[in-house]
């Protein structure tokens, strides 16, 4: 579901954090349902807000203190698997 055309349009293989992320700056509210990791409605993930937040403090930590280039002519793909991961991780200098 995360790389469906109907979900997320033609160019759903691409990252873009900027779907998430409203012109003024605030987070997009995405339903539950197009993440098939967190599930939705009365069974959903008890640990969604906690990795979330988990998250948003590992990626502050790390843009805050280093500066990240992808390496020219790396291609992100994603790894068809449970766990959803990149297929040869994500080359940055």
């Amino acid at each position: 579901m995360g790389r469906m055309k109907q979900t997320w349009g033609e160019d759903c293989l691409e990252f873009k954090p900027e779907r998430w992320i409203s012109e003024k700056g605030c987070n997009i509210h995405i339903p539950s349902y197009k993440f098939i990791a967190f599930h939705a409605g009365p069974r959903s993930c008890l640990g969604k807000n906690i990795s979330f937040i988990q998250m948003k403090m590992v990626a502050i930590t790390l843009l805050r203190n280093f500066q990240f280039e992808v390496v020219e002519g790396h291609n992100v793909s994603p790894s068809i698997s449970v766990v959803l991961h990149m297929k040869n991780g994500l080359k940055v200098k």
